[in-house]
């Protein structure tokens, strides 16, 4: 079930309920492949045969959670690739270390990327995932707004001194430069948990998406509108 902890969101409508913002826009979205997604230690390089290797799920997307947050993601970049204005889109993923998978490219080519992505395990680098989707758009155009979706199912664990901190330091960084921050907390929680307080401290605007894996896909039309909107 979607629960922002925010403010409540009415069942995402099939049309965004305000126009377009500014035209043109940049969007990285930063992908968690951290172990806890598949199933924590024992999934640590998703081995073949391994317990994590989930049944009818491809060796390189590991588990049915992996799989949910790459289907959400080629959903959300292809309904806002069909709009009028012009786009462009960037992918990094981050566990023990953060990769940037493409730099700024248009709907097709990256979902064409996110098709390729190979689930690593690991801790949670939140902070060079953050960092690494600034550096993707600070070569866009000064005309356009960015901003940055990040996926995650967990409290930072590196830098191994003071995580939380590099997370925000690193968010704060993105924010002063214009970036739109808008963090999804994929985990059965609620605001009392410290990973939370995280994300909204991450946030631009405060809220944050919490959802589950099972239910990660039908968050795409609110995400979509929170793009559009800002």
């Amino acid at each position: 079930t979607v629960k922002p902890t925010v403010k409540p969101v009415v069942v995402p409508s099939p049309r965004p309920t305000c126009p377009p913002q500014n035209g043109d826009f940049n969007l990285c979205i930063a992908i968690d492949m951290s172990g806890s997604v598949c199933g924590g230690e024992m999934c640590s390089f998703c081995q073949p045969l391994s317990s994590c290797n989930s049944f009818g799920i491809n060796q390189k997307r590991c588990c049915n959670n992996f799989d949910n947050v790459l289907e959400f993601s080629k959903a959300l970049f292809r309904a806002l690739g069909d709009l009028k204005t012009e786009q462009k889109f960037s992918l990094v993923h981050f566990a023990s270390d953060a990769e940037i998978a493409s730099t700024l490219q248009n709907a097709n080519q990256a979902i064409k990327t996110l098709q390729q992505l190979r689930y690593t395990g690991g801790s949670t680098n939140l902070a060079g995932g953050i960092t690494l989707c600034q550096q993707t758009l600070d070569s866009s155009a000064a005309e356009r707004k960015n901003l940055m979706i990040i996926v995650t199912d967990g409290y930072p664990s590196l830098p191994s001194e003071r995580p939380r901190r590099a997370a925000v330091k690193a968010a704060t960084t993105a924010k002063k430069k214009g970036t739109f921050v808008i963090p999804i907390f994929v985990e059965q929680t609620d605001s009392n948990d410290p990973a939370v307080a995280l994300m909204k401290e991450i946030s631009s605007d405060g809220q944050v998406f919490l959802t589950d894996f099972d239910s990660v896909l039908s968050l795409k039309d609110t995400i979509f509108e929170q793009v559009i909107c800002h």
